[in-house]
């Protein structure tokens, strides 16, 4: 990633963390996280499966850590676990 880029989504970040701050503590830890990824190197690509995560999705959620397709199995997964016990 170039250092412009990284530059604008520091920026981004920093944005939404303090638009946030106080108000949704879950938001705040993941706007962490991604800055720690961007730090590594590894922001923009799913923790789950390592593919990139899309750009679209990247700029509805700059804290995204999932591609859709992880995102959704992810949602899919949670659904199933929690179905009441016959």
């Amino acid at each position: 990633m170039l250092s412009e880029e990284i530059d604008r989504w520091t920026a981004v970040l920093h944005q939404r963390r303090a638009l946030l701050a106080g108000r949704d503590a879950a938001e705040v830890a993941a706007i962490d996280a991604a800055m720690e990824r961007l730090q590594s190197g590894a922001f923009g690509r799913c923790l789950r499966c390592g593919a990139a995560i899309s750009a679209g999705r990247m700029q509805a959620n700059p804290s995204a850590a999932t591609c859709l397709a992880c995102q959704q199995l992810q949602e899919h997964q949670r659904v199933f676990t929690n179905l009441p016990v016959a």
